[in-house]
């Protein structure tokens, strides 16, 4: 019986401390072992484009034109296999990849609207839910970035890559995206970050410190969630 109840014992203790392992490397508040930001990569128009996704009905089409931002919009691909472009009409894109679309909507454009047209496009599978508007006459390159707790935008932003390539930093991305709520508290802000294995790491970061020149900033990646929490006052 005792041999029992100490075997059951060192069960329960070593099931304890792999609970605490796993816990410690998922919230890491001294910011060890947290992954490198993410950064997507961005295909040149040159590329052959094999390997991109193609284009169906219900998919949606971002299209920026560089010459005409009238043109500019999110247009969703019809069940025709069609989107729909004000002053310039139906173009199909079904079953094109990302190039392709590009090649046949400035062939659209140039033929009916535009001398030149230099077009971008980006595929998304999904309706666009950015709360930041991106107001741009050119593609730059951008992350996707989460926002929550006392931040005055909460919810979905796309930040521009810096012009190394390059993201900016956690106290840039937080002014870039809006600032703080009133009783935000800039020291305690956590940065949740995807690792290989689908976890997420964390860290905090204190944003007073960056702003005096007192520590440098963190650099943000690819679908990274930046929480700030509410200030807690004493009583």
């Amino acid at each position: 019986m005792v041999l029992s109840f100490y075997s059951l014992s060192r069960t329960l203790l070593l099931i304890t401390s792999l609970m605490l392992q796993v816990a410690c490397s998922v919230f890491n508040d001294e910011g060890q072992g947290i992954p490198p930001p993410r950064i997507p990569k961005f295909a040149s128009s040159a590329s052959t484009g094999a390997s991109e996704p193609l284009f169906k009905s219900g998919d949606f089409v971002e299209l920026l034109v560089e010459e005409d931002v009238s043109f500019n919009g999110v247009f969703q691909v019809r069940a025709g296999g069609y989107v729909l472009i004000p002053k310039v009409g139906r173009v199909e894109v079904v079953g094109l990849n990302r190039d392709a679309a590009e090649k046949r909507i400035r062939e659209s454009l140039q033929k009916q609207q535009l001398k030149t047209a230099t077009v971008f496009v980006e595929h998304t599978p999904g309706p666009p839910r950015s709360n930041t508007i991106l107001e741009t006459t050119s593609f730059e390159p951008s992350v996707t970035i989460f926002l929550t707790g006392a931040v005055a935008r909460p919810g979905q932003h796309r930040i521009h890559l810096q012009s190394d390539g390059g993201t900016p930093g956690v106290f840039e991305t937080l002014l870039i995206a809006g600032g703080l709520a009133k009783f935000g508290d800039d020291t305690k802000i956590r940065i949740m970050r995807l690792n290989e294995r689908g976890m997420r790491n964390s860290i905090l970061v204190d944003a007073r410190k960056i702003r005096d020149g007192l520590s440098s900033d963190v650099p943000i990646g690819d679908g990274d969630i930046i929480q700030v929490p509410e200030k807690v006052f004493g009583f």
